[in-house]
């Protein structure tokens, strides 16, 4: 039995790097954007994060959905294989900070190395439906920066980047909600999202909120603030999240708020979404804006 099962693994490894390969996206230096003449209608914010930014492919790409299901989901030949483990996978969980007796940092960046940000965090863009909106997730001195194009192009429009499931996960009970210091040089709204269940696909938590152009502001989300939402449409949930069991969080720009509502705080093409540590706060006084607005510092 373990002879065969170790055959095949083998086959399925050989098989998935087969397919990975041939279908591979094109590295994100060769995927820049070059700057020309023709880009004097861009801003020289606008040109920066063009700079920086990955384009959006041609067309939908196998190779990079591929690595977006497997990042956030896993092998999914492994499933056919008896005797071997195919759930999501998982990250162990990075061990909270508490910076004060109201404050704790869930996902820091200062605190982990390149190897440990890249085995937590990628891009999930809306090439997992179709479309051929890219993004980059990378470390900074504040934090993190998670920059890109989006497009409508195939029924898409939407970049974000998200957390691997930490096992275990954080027990926020104790706390109000979450906090974040968040900066878009556009000016542009966008979701924070939770979720507390295993899985990549399960309901996510969201809640919407207003950046103020190229100003750092101090996001506060209170638990009761965020609504459940299964891919894009609003549901009713017999309970509110379950701050005891929190297993990922994602930060995304979308053309759409929910239901298809669209966004009505919302640019195509490059954008840049620079944030800080991720804190859970205690703080009953602390109430969300209708829309999230996020509080100038």
């Amino acid at each position: 039995r373990t002879m065969w099962k170790d055959r095949a693994l083998a086959a399925v490894g050989v098989l998935y790097l087969a397919s990975v390969s041939a279908f591979a996206p094109t590295p994100a230096v060769a995927r820049l954007r070059p700057l020309t003449a023709a880009s004097s209608r861009w801003t020289s914010i606008e040109l920066h994060m063009q700079q920086q930014a990955p384009s959006p492919d041609k067309s939908w790409n196998f190779g990079r959905f591929a690595e977006t299901f497997t990042f956030f989901n896993g092998n999914p030949l492994l499933k056919l294989v008896p005797f071997v483990s195919s759930g999501a996978p998982t990250v162990p969980r990075p061990s909270p900070v508490s910076t004060s007796s109201s404050e704790t940092v869930v996902w820091d960046f200062s605190s982990i190395n390149k190897d440990e940000f890249s085995a937590l965090w990628a891009p999930l863009d809306d090439v997992v439906m179709g479309g051929v909106s890219a993004s980059q997730i990378t470390q900074a001195e504040h934090g993190a920066s998670l920059s890109g194009v989006t497009t409508s192009q195939n029924n898409g429009g939407f970049c974000s980047a998200r957390t691997r499931n930490v096992d275990p996960a954080y027990d926020l009970s104790g706390f109000t909600g979450v906090a974040l210091r968040v900066k878009c040089e556009r000016g542009m709204r966008y979701k924070i999202i939770l979720r507390d269940r295993e899985g990549w696909d399960t309901v996510a938590w969201c809640h919407s909120f207003d950046t103020v152009a190229g100003k750092w502001a101090d996001l506060k989300v209170p638990f009761a603030a965020f609504i459940p939402v299964v891919r894009g449409n609003r549901i009713t949930a017999d309970n509110p999240i379950d701050a005891s069991s929190v297993f990922s969080v994602q930060v995304m720009l979308s053309k759409y708020e929910y239901s298809g509502e669209l966004n009505p705080n919302f640019t195509e093409g490059p954008f840049q979404l620079d944030f800080g540590p991720i804190r859970a706060y205690k703080d009953p006084t602390v109430m969300a804006e209708p829309r999230g607005q996020a509080m100038q510092l």
